[in-house]
């Protein structure tokens, strides 16, 4: 299979990569694992980590959010974060392992199953029980499992800015930057509008637009040549325009991270005070 290398992953990216791993990677006996960066590693040495693996299969994966769990037998789990650009690759008996693979899972069937960060933001970790683990971290539900009433009660309670909402990973896992700008342009809604303030029918309108986004990005393996020209991605960024109008797209820092947006397709309403 090719190189499977995404930009900044999030839920739609970490979702490839767990389909990716279980069409490669499953139900293989694990003959090595080699280390050749531990900086990614998170309280587990390279010796453990080979050691405890050894001998065992990837049995399945589970995602959640941004983190992809690989369970392999008992009460051992496999959690891999890509941050920033961390990406998965299957190598062939022969093939030459990138020069920024970090970790390399090697199989009886002479194939090996890169993990590749260049930058080094992401963590490759050991731990027993997934759900301890996401109540330790206090991760939100899924983005893509959590209902509609429990979306309303997540954003319509909260005050700030929505985008800085759907970022928190502690109210909703898995959207980042990228696809936080989509959802907000397909609801027509300013990322710096105050989450408190939507309507109803706003909040019907973000929930439709957050399911429908991140289930296209999935459908299509998130290859960004490959999506809608109707999308803001494509055209996000410096000299880009509006696919809806033409108009040149504006950006401003809102929680913390830089967001791109059409200032006329997304108007920003004012505060609606109630009584």
């Amino acid at each position: 299979m090719p190189r499977l290398r995404l930009p900044m992953p999030e839920l739609p990216e970490v979702e490839t990569f767990k389909r990716y791993l279980d069409s490669t990677s499953l139900h293989q006996r694990i003959t090595g694992v080699a280390v050749r960066d531990a900086y990614v590693l998170k309280r587990v040495s390279p010796r453990e980590l080979a050691r405890r693996l050894k001998g065992r299969r990837f049995e399945n994966s589970r995602r959640h959010g941004k983190h992809l769990f690989v369970h392999a037998g008992n009460e051992l789990w496999l959690r891999l974060h890509f941050g920033m650009t961390g990406s998965l690759e299957y190598l062939k008996r022969d093939e030459v392992a990138p020069k920024t693979a970090r970790v390399l899972f090697s199989f009886a069937n002479n194939r090996r199953l890169a993990f590749d960060d260049q930058r080094k933001f992401g963590e490759v970790e050991l731990i027993e029980d997934v759900n301890e683990f996401l109540q330790t971290r206090r991760l939100a539900p899924d983005a893509l499992e959590i209902s509609l009433s429990h979306f309303k009660a997540i954003v319509g309670k909260h005050h700030g800015a929505v985008k800085a909402i759907l970022l928190n990973q502690q109210l909703i896992a898995g959207i980042g930057n990228l696809y936080a700008d989509e959802i907000l342009f397909r609801a027509r809604m300013h990322p710096a509008a105050e989450a408190a303030s939507l309507s109803d029918n706003d909040l019907r309108r973000l929930f439709r637009a957050m399911r429908y986004v991140l289930e296209k990005a999935i459908a299509l393996k998130t290859d960004f040549n490959r999506l809608p020209k109707s999308w803001l991605l494509p055209h996000r960024g410096k000299r880009g325009r509006c696919p809806r109008c033409g108009r040149a797209l504006k950006s401003a820092t809102i929680g913390g991270r830089t967001s791109w947006f059409c200032a006329h397709c997304q108007k920003r309403r004012q505060l609606r005070f109630q009584a």
